[in-house]
Order: structure tokens, then sequence, then C-alpha cells
């Protein structure tokens, strides 16, 4: 489990945690980490402290991925670890601010599903939680490359759902909208500029998404006020979804400031 020291990861750790399933959390802090695990019901769970922009900890995650002894194999890849871009958006920051958030949205995924799927085929159980955005669907905002890969998991979770369909692996995405978990707060979006039905926590978007995930679907979005933004996106031609998103994100903008 990517990302799990805060946020809608901590939420999904604590979620899976209830099951009596035994989680390998995986975040760059350990104090962190270490604070999140005493929370936690259940034994045997495993800390892992990697950076997954760092190319030696991302295969260190892999490798324990790969496992395949009874005790120690994995059943269940839950990735979300990300980052989103500063205030100023794509052509407002270094180019190498979205080659960060890129290397977490798209690289690592890439990578550890590849090391993940293989034994989840073996033992014909299991499956891939990702955690992406509703962003991925509505790319009007500054910042573009953070719905670019987005849309990049979405597409990619979307097709491991499609590419096991007959076996017992599954795979599910996760796109919530506004969270609260200070996540949109760093990207220069305030609360107070967001009406506060647009607002889930981050423990709703994970109930959300393990329930989703028990169900084999492909694809949830938590919150009836985005399921709504969805349809009506999956509705109307994408230059009008396109547009009205990039005008509310403008006004939110202009709220927050």
């Amino acid at each position: 489990m990517t990302g799990a020291s805060s946020g809608i990861g901590a939420a999904l750790a604590r979620k899976f945690a209830t099951r009596s399933d035994q989680l390998v959390l995986v975040a760059r802090t350990e104090t962190a980490l270490t604070s999140l695990l005493n929370q936690l019901p259940g034994s045997g769970h495993e800390l892992l402290v990697a950076d997954l922009m760092n190319a030696a900890d991302l295969e260190r995650v892999c490798e324990r991925l790969r496992a395949s002894d009874a005790a120690r194999a994995v059943d269940v890849l839950v990735h979300s670890a990300g980052i989103g871009l500063p205030p100023g958006g794509y052509l407002g920051n270094d180019v190498e601010a979205s080659q960060a958030m890129n290397v977490l949205s798209i690289d690592a995924l890439t990578k550890l599903a590849h090391a993940a799927l293989p034994g989840m085929l073996e033992r014909d159980r299991g499956g891939l939680l990702t955690v992406a955005s509703i962003a991925g669907f509505l790319p009007g905002t500054p910042a573009i490359t953070y719905s670019a890969s987005k849309a990049w998991a979405q597409t990619f979770g979307e097709g491991i759902n499609y590419l096991t369909r007959q076996t017992g692996v599954t795979s599910t995405v996760v796109a919530p909208g506004f969270v609260r978990s200070g996540f949109h707060e760093r990207a220069g979006l305030g609360a107070s500029g967001i009406h506060e039905v647009m607002w889930c926590t981050a423990e709703q978007v994970a109930a959300a998404a393990v329930r989703g995930f028990d169900r084999g679907r492909a694809l949830v979005v938590p919150g009836g006020v985005w399921k709504t933004v969805y349809a009506v996106y999956r509705l109307t031609p994408r230059s009008w979804s396109r547009a009205w998103f990039a005008k509310y994100m403008a006004w939110t903008a202009r709220r927050t400031a």
C-alpha cells in the first residue's frame, strides 16, 4: 500500500485493516508510518520506508511485491502515492515538478503493477486498487499535467480490469473530487473557495473505493455531486465539460485567493 502515511492512503490502510488484512505500508517517512501502524487493528503489519521517486527504493518495493511464498505473497496492490503541482500549474512551475508527479502516477504504477500481477494471476486472486482523480476526465485547469497523469492512471487501471476479466484478479480505479486531506490546500485551493457539497472526506473515499474493489468495479467515483459531474461529462461534448471545469476552477481560485 503506497502513500500510506496520510490522506486517502492512510484512510485506505485503516479500512483494509478492519477486515483483518495484513498490510505492507509504504511511504517516505518512517515516523508517519509508525504513527499509523500504532492506530491500526490487527497484527502482522509491515513497514517499508521507500521513496518511489528513487529508483533503488522503487525496486525494493517491486522485489517485495514479487515475493511468492505463502506467508509474504501480496494479494492486493493499493497505489495511493502521488503529488500535485504547486500553485501556478504546468507553465508556472519548473518542468521538473511535472516530471516528479509523473514518476509517481505513471512510472511507479507501471513498475509496481508489473511486479505484482504475475503472482496474483498465478494464484488467481487479488487485484490492483489505484487512486486517481476526477481531474483525469476534466483537463481544463492550469495543472494540465496533473490531469493528464491521472487520465493515464485511469486508463491503465481500467485496462488491467479488462485484461484480467476472466480471472480471479481485478482492478479498480477510484476517481475522487475534492478531498479533505490537505492535498488541495497545498495546490493553492483552500476550502473557503469550494462549496461544502463538493467535498468528501478521505474516509468516505476509502469506503467507496474498497466497496467498489470488492464488487470488481473498474471505476469508482465517490460522492453524489461528483457522480453527477461524471455522468454529465459522459453525456456532453468534451469541449463543453472541459470549458465548464476550467471556468469552475478559475472561479474557485479567485474565491480562495
